[in-house]
């Protein structure tokens, strides 16, 4: 993290730096965010096919539309589809974090595969959010629970603006 830290990088088939020894611009991706490093690189240990990274500079470049807000609060996934086996499906939780056009879930037992949940999100005392979603990603944890990586599908009743205020009242 810090500026003259090194990274090794083993080239594999990528193309090898027109100079042994030059300023690069690298970029990494995680989940979260994109980074893009600026540094240079050097032969590792005198082989042109690994060489260490020396980072001068980071920065984080954000990879979603809208922030999230990192707040627990009620929420269940439902199946009302037969696609998965189960006709219908009620799996209660909590959020973990919260964005205008999704959220990341924990729940006490794995939602059917294969089906797009209907979240029910308790915004407030006296609002839900009802949307559908999509799952972008499943996370079994070692406590029994499932996270989810959920992403919201056809926001047209207002969801926005009350995921909006929701991510503004807990900020």
């Amino acid at each position: 993290d810090a500026e003259g830290d090194a990274i090794v990088i083993d080239l594999g088939g990528s193309p090898r730096p027109a100079e042994p020894e030059c300023a690069v611009t690298a970029s990494f991706f995680s989940p979260d965010a994109l980074y893009r490093i600026e540094g240079a690189v050097a032969p590792h240990a005198g082989e042109q096919s690994v060489v260490d990274l020396t980072i001068h500079d980071i920065e984080r470049v954000q990879r979603r539309e809208a922030a999230r807000a990192r707040v627990a609060m009620p929420v269940v996934l439902s199946n009302f589809d037969d696609d998965g086996g189960d006709a219908f499906a009620s799996v209660p939780g909590e959020s973990i974090d919260i964005a205008e056009g999704g959220c990341r879930v924990v729940v006490h037992r794995r939602f059917p595969p294969g089906c797009d949940p209907t979240v029910s999100l308790r915004v407030s005392a006296s609002e839900t959010v009802v949307a559908l979603a999509a799952v972008l990603e499943e996370q079994p944890q070692p406590d029994g629970r499932f996270e989810y990586r959920l992403v919201f599908i056809d926001q047209d009743d207002g969801h926005r603006e009350l995921l909006s205020k929701a991510i503004a009242n807990a900020a």
